[in-house]
């Protein structure tokens, strides 16, 4: 019912993943003036939410406003783990023989649904994970849409390529054989999607979609303080569900609590088939070394790199860098860490720049961009979680002791929410060469560290062995010689991770195109799933066939 109104969509889709080049299924979402975002918020409050199978189970959420201090007091049925997978059993034989049109016909509906309601979404996504407004509507609102229509056309594109029905012949001795096959695609079974609490939409909607669209159930669990978007989300997919004439607990939320926490309970239950995780790189790594009989799929976190060598304006990639560390409070899994610099400095068209003016450039192009108000609300945004604030100033004061501060994290005034959660980076300078720590790992949040380097080709060793040991989703280089340009990015891509070269320009260094850039590549231990190629699909269906011999 829903197949034919979209189709046009999905095959412009389906033929932007195979071009790779640029396009976009939905037009821009309007940002809600601040005040209309608190009262869209605020109509939610003392709510109750039933998203799943009937429990008498309740939790009020843990969600508070990085803006504005206060609870949502929004409370969500709870089902036990039990209760959740049971409810998708029941619904997964009906979901399973749905005609494949009518599975992505929901996916595509419920997409365009979410669109039609971008500025809901985007107050919702902004009052619990502190992206600014204009990122809510662009990084979770069409981009994000965008990445889930990108998943249902590779789903669609995987499925369609196997037809419904052959007739077969063959000779055999004298005699010819026909047989009539029917070829169907069957789904691998209940799948487990865990939303992470900053940036809930944009690993989300793939997983999910693709999981509905190969007809596989699906459990949602949120982050516990992180969880209206996503619940919105579900509501407008079940809604859809129901219209279509399926069971609505293919796809149910499933709240739980920081004490009580119900993820890994899920993830190990025998009944659970696949698992996407988007979050800690522990427990990513503990699901991916202990969830048996299940395919799991994760993204996590790594040490991006940035390696300073040439560049022809260094002013206009200070900026562009700042803007990067800058980008809602370093809370993206592909915000710049580290970033390295040569003892002879950094080569310009207008001669070489020490090491100390780089890094005095670079902090006065976040000194601008944080006393800018405006401006700097609408990229900062606040953070998620007091919890990495606690953690910033741990790492503020242990630099100050070490000698090796440049910039302290310092609150930029946010013009409509001066007690916002608001912050700009933390600047640390380190020469490992003297016994300087490096950090172990990512440091989430708005902090990078400058690291002294002997030359490029140690820059580029350096950075190449923190992908082999901590993972990567997001490399830069900057450098005018081309040829020096390649021989790096061999070097990225044998550590498996993708680089970003020379980039400067409006568009934010962290920008990644749905329908053409690949986001995690697999080969490191940043995640193995990658948004989106056809892996992350394929094996979420298996083809069945049925032969009956046709006698002539």
């Amino acid at each position: 019912m829903f197949f034919e109104t979209h189709r046009d969509l999905l095959q412009a889709a389906v033929d932007a993943n195979q071009t790779r080049s640029a396009w976009t299924g939905y037009t821009a979402i309007a940002p809600p003036e601040c005040g209309q975002a608190e009262d869209i918020v605020g109509s939610y409050d003392g709510a109750t939410l039933c998203l799943s199978v009937q429990t008498p189970s309740r939790i009020t959420a843990d969600e508070v406003s990085p803006y504005t201090g206060k609870a949502l007091n929004v409370t969500y049925s709870a089902p036990s783990a039990e209760e959740a997978l049971g409810g998708a059993a029941r619904a997964a034989v009906a979901l399973r023989d749905a005609d494949v049109e009518l599975r992505v016909g929901v996916c595509l509906e419920a997409l365009h649904r979410i669109h039609l309601r971008g500025r809901e979404f985007a107050a919702i996504t902004s009052h619990t994970t502190g992206q600014s407004l204009a990122m809510a509507c662009s990084g979770s609102g069409t981009n994000a849409l965008d990445r889930g229509l990108e998943a249902v056309a590779m789903a669609w594109a995987a499925m369609s390529r196997v037809p419904p029905e052959v007739t077969w012949q063959q000779t055999f001795g004298t005699s010819e054989v026909t047989l009539r096959k029917r070829f169907r695609a069957r789904p691998l079974g209940t799948a487990l999607v865990i939303a992470c609490a900053s940036f809930p939409a944009w690993n989300a909607y793939p997983a999910i979609l693709a999981n509905l669209a190969t007809g596989n159930p699906v459990l949602v669990k949120p982050h516990p303080r992180s969880v209206l978007a996503t619940a919105v989300a579900v509501s407008v997919i079940r809604e859809v569900l129901a219209e279509a004439g399926l069971p609505t607990d293919a796809i149910q939320l499933v709240v739980d609590t920081v004490d009580d926490p119900v993820a890994a309970r899920l993830a190990t239950d025998p009944a659970t088939r696949i698992v996407d995780f988007t979050g800690s790189q522990s427990f990513g790594t503990w699901l991916e070394r202990n969830v048996d009989n299940t395919l799991v799929f994760t993204e996590t976190a790594g040490v991006n790199t940035v390696i300073l060598d040439s560049v022809r304006d260094l002013p206009a990639a200070m900026r562009t860098l700042a803007g990067g560390l800058s980008l809602f409070s370093g809370q993206m899994c592909t915000t710049p860490q580290n970033i390295y610099i040569p003892d002879a400095g950094v080569r310009t068209d207008h001669g070489p720049v020490s090491r100390d003016d780089v890094v005095a450039a670079l902090r006065s192009a976040i000194d601008d961009l944080a006393g800018a108000p405006r401006r700097a609300a609408a990229v900062c945004g606040a953070l998620q979680s007091e919890a990495t604030r606690q953690a910033l100033d741990a790492l503020t004061d242990r630099a100050a002791a070490e000698g090796t501060l440049v910039r302290r994290p310092s609150a930029y005034v946010h013009p409509e929410y001066p007690q916002a959660r608001a912050v700009t980076p933390l600047l640390v300078r380190v020469d490992p060469r003297r016994g300087d720590p490096l950090p172990d790992g990512e440091q989430f949040g708005p902090v990078a560290f400058v690291i002294d380097c002997a030359d490029r080709e140690s820059a580029v060793e350096h950075a190449t062995a923190s992908v082999r040991r901590h993972g990567a989703i997001s490399s830069y280089l900057y450098c005018t010689d081309d040829a020096a340009v390649d021989a790096i990015a061999d070097a990225y891509a044998d550590a498996g991770a993708s680089l970003s070269a020379n980039l400067v320009s409006s568009m934010p260094m962290q920008y990644a195109a749905a329908y053409s850039d690949y986001h995690v590549t697999g080969l490191n231990p940043a995640g193995n799933a990658t948004l989106t190629d056809e892996s992350f699909v394929a094996g979420r269906f298996r083809m069945v066939q049925d032969r009956r011999q046709v006698r002539g």
